[in-house]
């Protein structure tokens, strides 16, 4: 996934945080843990929290009112109008009755008028609209859900590498404490006169090493669960990371939100292709309109302001496209096999691209695991020898802390082993859609 390639940056911010901690939101003395988050709470919270989320509420309130508007036009319509206009020419009789005058049409004329028209018959149209405006608002859902989605990843990622700090860090203070109970037993040799004040130095310059290296593991664990904590929505970091418990529960694929949205895409033609027909539909109304004119509009012998009035049905058809509406039908036709490409392809990227996940869940990390146990319990027995060779003056301390430190980066090993097993099943999860 693209969002997971750019997720790349988060090295290059530990180095800046590093640098930076003392000005880091919660840096410092660490917050007191209040719970413990599994990593499918955390994806969770993280999709609940997201902002996107206020476009599911923003789509609802915009389709509520493009439908509100589709109810409004039932009403009938009402449109108030004034004129006042002077021509050069007006209308008259060519001739000259000696019995009776003959009224003159003014040139300057006004008329205001009330027009009040209603539908009787749209063919159909504001049916379709209606499930227009719903589809695009469950489009708009579907998107939302889509890009929501990506954050999945992301934030199992993210959780992943700070549960690997947290792990590395207490194989690290168990090889503290062995260290710390190895240099009082090397004091008391020193004391008793057995062994150099050198070796001491040497086991307390390994424990000041291991102190580096907790101190920059806290320093990198710290910065990215800050970074964490943004994403789920918490004002602080107050909460520790589980070790996700091993299942060999097969995992099966759920119904990706691109599924959903490529389907509603493709309703969307299919109903534009259904409205094609309306063209076919007659349109018919009810008109009426008064007034006062002067002249009267429809008895231009009345030149003084009268009122006036018109009643009346109006019909519209057009019965020929010249094949307008059959080549715009091929048009939607052509871009519904265009959106069920798009899936066909979506759905062959996604299985190809959890082969490899699945290979390395399955067998790759069971088979790391299995020789990080076996590397371990040697190097154990290995330093067990060493021991005892040190106290017998046989082996010198440098040589038993370079094993000690094999020993400490076996178990380093194991655990980073460890949690990429449990990492590779929840980025499964994530990418099929799994809880």
């Amino acid at each position: 996934m693209k969002i997971i390639q750019s997720f790349a940056f988060i090295p290059l911010l530990l180095s800046s945080l590093t640098s930076t901690v003392s000005h880091f939101p919660g840096s410092g003395t660490p917050n007191p843990v209040t719970d413990t988050l599994t990593v499918t709470q955390c994806r969770d919270l993280a999709t609940q929290n997201s902002p996107l989320q206020q476009k599911k509420l923003y789509a609802e309130s915009i389709s509520a009112l493009q439908i509100r508007d589709l109810e409004s036009n039932n009403l009938p319509r009402i449109n108030i109008g004034a004129q006042a206009t002077w021509q050069s020419d007006v209308f008259g009789l060519p001739i000259d009755n000696p019995l009776f005058q003959i009224p003159k049409v003014p040139k300057d004329q006004y008329k205001l008028s009330v027009d009040v028209s209603e539908r009787i018959w749209d063919g159909g149209s504001d049916r379709y609209l209606r499930r227009q405006r719903e589809l695009e608002r469950d489009l708009a859902s579907a998107q939302t859900d889509v890009d929501v989605f990506q954050l999945r990843e992301v934030v199992t990622d993210l959780y992943f590498k700070a549960l690997l700090l947290q792990e590395s860090e207490a194989v690290l203070q168990a090889s503290k404490s062995d260290l710390q109970n190895r240099l009082k037993q090397v004091d008391a040799s020193v004391a008793g006169g057995v062994a150099l004040r050198t070796a001491a130095d040497q086991v307390k310059i390994q424990i000041l090493k291991t102190d580096q290296q907790i101190a920059a593991i806290q320093t990198d664990q710290q910065s990215l669960l800050e970074i964490l904590a943004k994403w789920i929505g918490r004002p602080q970091v107050d909460f520790a990371l589980a070790q996700p418990a091993w299942s060999d529960a097969p995992l099966q694929p759920e119904t990706r939100p691109e599924i959903r949205l490529f389907t509603l895409q493709q309703r969307t033609y299919q109903l534009q292709k259904d409205r094609l027909q309306l063209g076919l539909q007659p349109r018919i109304e009810a008109f009426a309109q008064g007034g006062l004119g002067s002249p009267n509009p429809f008895n231009f012998f009345e030149t003084g302001f009268k009122p006036f009035a018109l009643v009346g049905l109006r019909a519209s058809w057009t019965p020929f496209d010249w094949g307008n509406r059959r080549r715009d039908a091929q048009v939607l036709d052509l871009q519904a096999k265009n959106v069920e490409a798009q899936r066909l392809a979506f759905e062959q990227r996604l299985e190809a691209g959890t082969i490899k996940d699945f290979w390395d869940l399955n067998v790759k990390y069971k088979e790391q695991l299995d020789q990080d146990d076996a590397i371990i319990a040697l190097q154990e027995d290995i330093v067990r020898r060493a021991e005892a060779q040190v106290k017998n003056g046989v082996m010198t301390d440098t040589d038993y802390l370079t094993q000690l430190n094999l020993l400490t980066q076996s178990r380093l090993n194991r655990k980073a082993h460890e949690v990429q097993t449990a990492q590779a099943r929840e980025m499964l999860v994530a990418k099929l859609g799994n809880k």
